[in-house]
């Protein structure tokens, strides 16, 4: 029987790579029609953009149409977060001042 090791029952956090961050993106949705742009970016970024494109088998402009999909779908999901927060108090607030009504009413239920 081996020792008891509580470090090996931690998972170590897995941080996705850029190619794992954008998988879901990777596929093309959009039929088109598609527009050409032309954008400057630091060397750096486009060795990320290059090395995700060699490895996924996709242009550099999917990488990027992915990359821009990914940001789209999270400041939407930080909104909706948001205003699901917002009803969240809200709905906390309506509840705790009907707490002591509630309890009053069903006191008086018989069971």
């Amino acid at each position: 029987m081996t020792e008891y090791d509580p470090r090996a029952e931690r998972a170590e956090p897995h941080f996705p790579t850029v190619r794992e961050a954008l998988e879901p993106y990777l596929v093309a949705t959009e039929g088109g029609p598609f527009a050409k742009l032309s954008i400057s970016v630091p060397e750096r970024l486009l060795a990320v953009v290059r090395e995700v494109a060699d490895e996924t088998g996709q242009s550099v402009s999917g990488v990027v149409a992915a990359s821009l999909r990914r940001l789209v779908d999270e400041v939407e999901q930080a909104r909706l977060d948001a205003a699901l927060d917002a009803d969240r108090e809200e709905n906390l607030a309506w509840a705790r001042a009907a707490a002591p009504m509630d309890a009053r009413l069903l006191a008086d239920v018989e069971w």
